[in-house]
């Protein structure tokens, strides 16, 4: 089973620092795969035409070369969606090059991304060729995602994520996409919602019979760009263990802006995606703890310096469940200090 990291988050990238250290907790943790995508790198969504420079080169080179040591797998995602052609030969060749670039620097696997950009195509020619289809974009990023799969061959399958990636229904967009893109393509899905409290086995089921494809589980815990002040600091939670025996390749997990404070959920999705049949929230969240608790609390005091505590809570919890229900609804960086310092 697949189980991994993406840095996919809108808002400022992490520093490399921070890239090297969440490195090493992934090797340390049993994380596979490393997905290189942070939505405001220029380089990799609105500039997506554009070679790195080298000063940045040399910095994805050395995350590269990072992961190999931790048995980590470092995966490039490119996200064209914004402003491709996607019938234009010139586009498709600069989307090489670009890929192209980084597997001269050492980078083995890539994806591709069309999440969150307009149904609306780019240019004149794609509606051409693709209109006929009951949803042209969905047949635009098919064609482009098999025109990659068959022009850069790497060991492991092509991870392509759609335009429709969260949700459980049957969609025009879902069938168009599915029906033409090859087989071996896995398919990225965030859940029944893009931030998803629960995903049963009902879930996957579903939304695998819409695309036709089997799924590569995007999980939106613990990431925070949509309230960044607001910290999510528990265990994985609400994750049916029969996923793993469905149609879903595994698990990668969007963090949080805040690198360091990653680590206590990112430790117990770990444990999750290695047995999520054994997995015990409160168990794994107590060895989190053990391992990371007193790091997270000293990068959240950092965060927190000079702010008010917004917790309501008379004393901190008493033991971990409590805890963790405090935990649940997020919290600020301040609250959270007040909440963890006694069990770090």
């Amino acid at each position: 089973m697949i189980r991994g990291v993406v840095e996919g988050f809108y808002g400022p990238p992490w520093t490399h620092a921070a890239r090297l250290d969440l490195l090493a907790f992934c090797g340390r943790e049993g994380l596979t795969t490393w997905v290189h995508a942070p939505k405001d790198d220029p380089w990799h969504r609105r500039l997506w035409r554009e070679p790195y420079p080298e000063p940045e080169l040399e910095r994805l080179a050395e995350l590269a070369a990072a992961a190999a040591r931790q048995g980590v797998e470092f995966t490039y995602a490119l996200a064209p969606g914004l402003s491709i052609c996607y019938s234009d030969d010139a586009d498709f060749e600069a989307l090489l090059a670009k890929l192209e670039q980084l597997r001269e620097i050492g980078v083995r696997r890539f994806q591709l991304l069309f999440d969150d950009v307009e149904q609306e195509l780019n240019c004149a020619r794609d509606e051409q060729r693709y209109g006929h289809e009951a949803r042209p974009s969905a047949a635009a990023q098919a064609d482009l995602s098999n025109r990659v799969l068959r022009a850069l061959p790497q060991a492991g399958p092509l991870v392509v994520c759609p335009r429709g990636y969260a949700g459980t229904e049957r969609t025009d967009y879902r069938e168009c996409f599915g029906r033409l893109l090859e087989p071996a393509v896995l398919v990225y899905w965030t859940g029944p919602e893009v931030v998803s409290p629960a995903i049963t086995r009902t879930d996957l089921v579903a939304a695998a019979d819409g695309f036709g494809h089997e799924l590569l589980l995007w999980d939106n815990y613990p990431v925070n760009d949509f309230a960044p002040e607001t910290l999510f600091l528990g265990p994985l939670t609400g994750r049916d263990p029969e996923l793993a025996g469905g149609r879903c390749a595994g698990l990668i997990a969007n963090a949080m802006l805040q690198a360091v404070p990653s680590k206590l959920a990112l430790a117990t999705v770990a444990e999750w995606a290695r047995d999520t049949h054994a997995y015990d929230p409160l168990a794994a969240y107590e060895r989190a703890l053990a391992a990371h608790g007193a790091e997270v609390v000293e990068a959240l005091r950092a965060l927190a310096r000079g702010a008010r505590v917004g917790t309501t809570q008379s004393a901190p919890p008493a033991d971990v469940a409590g805890l963790v229900e405090a935990l649940a609804p997020g919290v600020d960086a301040a609250t959270g200090v007040a909440l963890l310092a006694s069990f770090a």
